[in-house]
């Protein structure tokens, strides 16, 4: 019996340790207490030192498994021309599975706390393989050489996203539909000239399916629906963990402990680590994985993408494309009506021109009017090509870019939000957007306008002398 008590010291911390090891793994202090314990203990016999030499203790730390931007690496999937769209659809879903059953409740409740998927390996290399497989769906477009090409290669990606849908994997097909709408694709238009009706229909309703509007109600609604094997969306449901941590207080009146607030985090992680409890309805080769691991292995920048696109399907000049829209006899001139029509979507639209044929206007007189239009503006200190007032912003709710529907994927300061207008985006869609800032064009207008109406009075005390001006209104007076 007295041996039993003088053991019990020992026994205990085994037990701890034994049935808990994360506790032990991401709470340096308690392991500093251990180390003590296990500096006590040397001097022991062995069957005290065994009881508490437990492996657990010295498990290596990992670091983050975020490639270095100096690193590039570049490797072409040899697997997307051989297999299926099922086939590669449910390899995707066997890898999201895997990542998901690594992610613990400590893991989760890191990210509740720091807010950062640093030093947490296992909820960032989820996040990394999301980001992987949207720009992998971006490279398999963009590395054909045809419009027709592209298309087939778009039309698989529908396919591989429709049984996504049907295993009821919502990461994943939230990556590929973000690769399939990011705007390097979007902007292809002879690409898209060339996808079925079909496509585009199907295209569309995964589109509302996975959208932001009132806070994914959508997905929030099928996904509850769904029973067996399922893989949420994991950015959605991390963003509602921090947002009910920041929302509601940790300690009540007279310093207790905010009970429901812990019960609502419990039950909102016991979601997400409900996908280690189910069996994917599907079988996986090893070696497919291993190669598809190796092919979603990519690092290129956005600007990198965007000159691939670019370089496939290159940008019209502005100009060029007006006339090849509207020039239908091909004789260098458009109609004043449709150039009206052109010009009542730019600030400056209220901008005079001048035309040497009656109800018609040419190419040289349409950029005069821009390059007009552009000193002018120039001059007042507004720069055309950013009229929105964006500021780099940290979104506590899953937002989609309002310029190429992709989503806003980060954890702190994922895009750029307008402060006038409240339009989002991407850093790299920021220059590209297109809608104008409602609240500044405002200001222009009536700015440009009284530039206008200057010019138009200096117009008229040339053509009349003052004193011809001066004289009238002394009549009057009289």
């Amino acid at each position: 019996m007295l041996c039993g008590i003088k053991l019990f010291p020992f026994s205990f911390p085994r037990h701890w340790i034994t049935q808990f090891p994360l506790v032990f793994e991401t709470d340096p202090l308690l392991e500093e207490v251990m180390g003590d314990l296990w500096a006590l203990v040397q001097v022991e016999k062995d069957e005290h030192r065994q009881l508490i030499d437990i492996p657990y203790l010295n498990l290596p730390v990992s670091i983050s498994q975020a490639p270095s931007p100096q690193v590039k690496k570049r490797k072409v999937s040899l697997l997307f021309d051989h297999m299926e769209a099922d086939e590669m659809a449910e390899h995707l879903s066997y890898l999201e599975f895997k990542n998901f059953c690594s992610v613990s409740f400590l893991d989760y409740h890191s990210y509740v706390v720091h807010g950062s998927v640093r030093n947490n390996p296992a909820l960032e290399r989820s996040v990394l393989l999301c980001n992987g497989v949207s720009q992998w769906v971006q490279l398999m477009i963009l590395n054909r050489h045809t419009p027709q090409q592209r298309a087939e290669v778009f039309t698989k990606f529908i396919h591989v996203a429709q049984k996504l849908r049907s295993l009821q994997n919502f990461n994943t097909l939230m990556a590929v539909i973000g690769g399939l709408c990011h705007s390097s694709i979007s902007r292809l238009k002879d690409t898209a000239s060339l996808l079925s009706s079909d496509v585009t229909k199907t295209l569309s309703e995964l589109t509302e399916l996975l959208s932001s509007y009132s806070n994914y109600t959508n997905y929030r609604r099928v996904y509850s629906e769904c029973s067996g094997f399922k893989v949420p969306i994991l950015g959605v449901h991390l963003k509602d963990l921090v947002s009910l941590n920041e929302a509601l207080p940790d300690y009540l009146e007279d310093d207790k402990i905010n009970l429901g607030k812990l019960q609502h985090l419990y039950s909102n992680i016991s979601d997400l680590l409900a996908v280690h409890k189910s069996k994917p309805p599907f079988e996986a080769n090893k070696d497919l994985l291993h190669l598809l691991t190796l092919s979603l292995d990519l690092y290129y920048t956005e600007d990198q993408i965007y000159e691939l696109s670019y370089a496939k399907e290159p940008k019209n000049p502005k100009i060029q494309s007006i006339m090849k829209n509207y020039d239908l006899n091909m004789d260098g001139y458009i109609s004043l009506e449709d150039f009206e029509k052109i010009a009542a979507n730019f600030p400056f639209s209220f901008c005079t021109h001048d035309s040497d044929r009656e109800g018609e206007i040419s190419r040289e007189e349409i950029t005069s009017y821009f390059m007009r239009g552009m000193s002018v503006c120039a001059k007042l200190g507004f720069n055309l090509h950013n009229l929105h007032n964006f500021h780099e912003t940290t979104y506590k709710r899953p937002t989609f870019c309002d310029t190429c529907g992709g989503f806003l994927w980060g954890v702190i300061k994922q895009g750029y939000h307008c402060k006038d207008c409240g339009v989002n985006c991407h850093k790299h869609c920021k220059d590209l957007v297109t809608m104008e800032c409602m609240k500044r064009e405002k200001t222009i207008i009536v700015i440009c306008k009284l530039h206008i109406r200057k010019k138009q009075l200096n117009r008229y005390l040339n053509k009349y002398p003052i004193h011809a001006v001066i004289k009238p209104i002394r009549n009057v007076l009289v």
